[in-house]
This record gives C-alpha cells, sequence and structure tokens, in this order.
C-alpha cells in the first residue's frame, strides 16, 4: 500500500506541474510507439533484402539510430523498461514473465510502485491504449489497465498463433478473431484512430508480435522470399516481417488521412535481437537477421541487444537524420515527456535519458553505463567500450568503434578497464538487482550460444545441428 501511494503521490506532483504549463502554445502530441518483437538489427536498411518500404520511408522522414540497445535481450524485461524509464530489474522484471512460477524462477509482473508512459500521461489528459502484445503480467491485477491504460486489446502472452489466434481480449473480456494476428492487431489500432476523439491526445502503445515465433504467413508472400533465400524458414521470417511492414504503412496512412501527421510523435524498435531458437529460424536465420553483430536473443553481446530504432515527428525532427550515439529502450519515457514539455519530479525514479536532443540534430552525449544482465550473463558499456561476462567463462572486453562483431577479445591488454567495469556493474547490481533469480545449473546453447556468431568465424549451420 505504501508503494501505490507514493506512486499517486508523484503522479499528482506531475498534474500540478502540467497545469502550471499549460499556458504553452505547443499542440499537445499524439504519440505512436510502435515495437516489433525478435526483430533483428540487420533486417532494416540496405543490406537487407526484405521489403520494408514504409519503415524505409519513416527512417528518410525521421531519424534512424545505429546504436540503439534493448534494454534486455528479451522481451518482458524490455516491455518493462520501455514503459517504465527504468531498468527491469528495478521493477520486478529481471526476466520473463511467465503464468506459473518455474523451479528456480518466480512468477513476474512488472511491479505497481513503477510509474508507467500511460499513468504519466494522464496529467495531460492522454487517452492510452495498448494494441497487442503485453507480457507483463498474466494475473488480473497485473494486466494492462491496471498500469494506466485505458483500453487494452491483445494478448497476454509471450508468444500467440497468427492463424487461429487464442488467448485474445479486448480489456478484460475473451474474444475472438479470425484474421492473421499481424492483419488484426493494424486493423485494430486504425479502427482505434478512426473512432477516437479528435482533439483528445493519445498515447497509442502498437506491441506486434511479428516477427517472433511460429513462424506463419500469408502464402503469396513466403513464395516470393522463396524465390530469394534457399533457407525455407527465413523465407517464412521475411514474409512476416514484410506484412508487418505493410501494416505499419496502412497505419501511417490513416494518420496521414486524418491529418495527424504534423502533431504525431512515432517511434519504431524492436524489444531484443533475432531468436536463434528452432521454434524460430534457428542460428542460420538470426545470422542472417543480425548482419555483422555477434550472436542473438537471450546474448548480451550486440546481437542481443542493438535494435533497429526510427523516429519521426514533422517539424522537430530533421528528415533523413542519421545518429550513432547510445541510447537505449528506457530512454523512450523521459523523451515522451520532454517532446510533451512535462517536467519530471525528483521523486520519481527513472534511469534513462531524454533523447529529444539526439533526435532533433543537436549535441548529444551520454556519460554514464549502461547495464544489461539476463541469467547471469551481463555487459556493461560506457562510450565504445563494452564488457561482456557469459557466467561459463572469463570476461571479454570490446572495443565497439573498431569492432562492431566483438571478435577481438582485448581483457589481456587492458586488464584495469576490466576491473574498471566489472566494479561498475558490482555497484549497479548492488542497488537495481540486489536479489538476482538463482542461476540454473542446466543452459539450452540456443539461449546462450557456444559458437561465435560473428563475421570472421559464421559457419553455416544445419537444421540438424
Amino acid at each position: 500500500m505504501t508503494h501505490i501511494l507514493f506512486k499517486y503521490l508523484v503522479v499528482g506532483k506531475l498534474i500540478l506541474s502540467a497545469c502550471a504549463l499549460q499556458g504553452d502554445s505547443s499542440p499537445p502530441q499524439n504519440i505512436l510507439v510502435i515495437l516489433a518483437d525478435d526483430m533483428g538489427w540487420a533486417d532494416l536498411g540496405p543490406a537487407s533484402n526484405i521489403d520494408m518500404p514504409h519503415l524505409d520511408q519513416l527512417a528518410k522522414e525521421g531519424v534512424s539510430l545505429s546504436r540503439f540497445y534493448a534494454s534486455a535481450p528479451i522481451c518482458s524485461p524490455t516491455r518493462a523498461a520501455l514503459l517504465t524509464g527504468r531498468y527491469p530489474h528495478s521493477v520486478g522484471v529481471p526476466q520473463l514473465a511467465a503464468p506459473e512460477a518455474k523451479p528456480g524462477t518466480p512468477k513476474l509482473s512488472l511491479d505497481h510502485s513503477a510509474v508507467t508512459i500511460p499513468e504519466v500521461l494522464k496529467a495531460r489528459n492522454y487517452q492510452s491504449v495498448l494494441i497487442g502484445k503485453w507480457h507483463l503480467g498474466f494475473d488480473s491485477n497485473s494486466w494492462p489497465r491496471t498500469h494506466g491504460f485505458d483500453e487494452f486489446w491483445g494478448t497476454l502472452a509471450g508468444e500467440s498463433n497468427y492463424y487461429d489466434v487464442t488467448g485474445i481480449y479486448h480489456n478484460e473480456t475473451p474474444i475472438q478473431i479470425t484474421d492473421y494476428y499481424t492483419d488484426a492487431i493494424t486493423d485494430k489500432a486504425i479502427d482505434y484512430l478512426k473512432t477516437h476523439e479528435a482533439n483528445q491526445p493519445t498515447f497509442m502503445f502498437l506491441s506486434y508480435t511479428a516477427p517472433h515465433s511460429p513462424m506463419e504467413a500469408p502464402a503469396e508472400l513466403i513464395d516470393k522470399y522463396r524465390a530469394i533465400y534457399d533457407y525455407e524458414p527465413f523465407a517464412i521470417y521475411a514474409a512476416m516481417v514484410e506484412q508487418l511492414d505493410r501494416g505499419i504503412g496502412r497505419i501511417l496512412s490513416v494518420v496521414d488521412d486524418l491529418e495527424l501527421r504534423e502533431n504525431t510523435l512515432v517511434i519504431f524498435m524492436s524489444d531484443n535481437g533475432p531468436s536463434a531458437e528452432r521454434k524460430a529460424y534457428g542460428p542460420r536465420g538470426a545470422n542472417i537477421s543480425n548482419g555483422p553483430l555477434r550472436e542473438w536473443k537471450f546474448s548480451t553481446y550486440e546481437g542481443g541487444i542493438r535494435v533497429p530504432f526510427i523516429a519521426r515527428w514533422p517539424g522537430r525532427i530533421p528528415p533523413g537524420l542519421q545518429r550513432n550515439e547510445v541510447a537505449v529502450t528506457m530512454d523512450v519515457l523521459p523523451t515522451i515527456l520532454d517532446a510533451v514539455k512535462m517536467p519530471v519530479p525528483e521523486t520519481m525514479e527513472i534511469h534513462g535519458n531524454s533523447l529529444i536532443p539526439l533526435l532533433t540534430g543537436k549535441d548529444y552525449s551520454r556519460t554514464d553505463a549502461i547495464h544489461w544482465e539476463t541469467k547471469h550473463n551481463m555487459a556493461v558499456m560506457r562510450g565504445d567500450w563494452k564488457l561482456v561476462h557469459q557466467f561459463w567463462k572469463e570476461p571479454e572486453l570490446y572495443n565497439l568503434k573498431s569492432d562492431i562483431s566483438e571478435s577481438r577479445d582485448l581483457s589481456d591488454q587492458y586488464p584495469e578497464r576490466v576491473t574498471e567495469m566489472a566494479e561498475l556493474h558490482s555497484a549497479w547490481k548492488s542497488k537495481h538487482y540486489p536479489y538476482p533469480i538463482a542461476r540454473k545449473t542446466k543452459r539450452s546453447k540456443f539461449q546462450f550460444p557456444e559458437a561465435v556468431s560473428n563475421n570472421a568465424t559464421k559457419r553455416p549451420i544445419s537444421d540438424n545441428e
């Protein structure tokens, strides 16, 4: 009860601060955050063979970040960081949320003491809607509308079928759908935009499940990519990504038709890197999606955490801008507050930074370290230096400016830097993750791959490997 009371005291102070700013001449901004699921860093861009004209156009009209990082190499923690602006370890979601506790892993859900984007934006009368995937709590007291969303349409679980979808809810009521799930999410977003009260500002969290497994896509698109890729699972994956892009294009077209483009901030990103799990497209497919980056989802190497990012805000973000400074998912909340000119009270804990200077072409630098820890596999990065420590081997040190693929371990050459960064992470952990979930003795090689997967050593991996 004390935590909940504190939370509403914080929100109350935001409301008072917002009231003091009502004389500001800037119009309230509509905010559309689009999250892809398990999409690789190299899937989007000139080297990709996947047709994504709408996301390519969004990048031409806005800014793309080449060093944007998910706050975790897995789903639930990144989503927690996005909604709270905090390290996921500090808000109850250091690992994946699950319907039931598992041996050695408690049942996790987003902590109600953490203030979320929709709760903060109530100070500016935003109507907040989540369409798509939640995966931050399965008990009824942890569903989206208990965390500030006014409307929820989608799935609670971490993955779902694309055809014959189950587990769909509208608010708290189970419903059924018959469409391909990616298209159904798109259709619901369009319906909401067309029927929503025009003058009320909106925060829409459009949380697609694509291209997360299971691998299912429209047949005609799969046929298209079979002619490009000789690896069937990637042909299906590419079809899923193109269908996602088509949906985003349809939504942005409606934004234009409703004359909302000029006052809408659009943000697109992925929740983590590509999945090498066999139920997805395996290591061979993930090696295409991560490009020069090493490893995949579940890993704290670059391939697990460096993800695509695009933002568009006409009149504020210069078109075609590309930046290479470091940013991370937990920067999204303070960026949104900065965009709507809402001050953050000192009593509200936030670990991210506003990216408005970076996105709008101004000088931007980050001096603080960023930390990752998932199942006792950690990384800490400050500037171009990154320390990676997977629990079954010695710490490794990389300079990302000269070695994006993390193929040259410099730990022997710079032992003092290894010690310094390890101490930084130890101090971070004692503050934000003092009681880590116990490590399991058994691990999956596809969650923490033993084979190096950077450019220097990549090799084809068969389906049966």
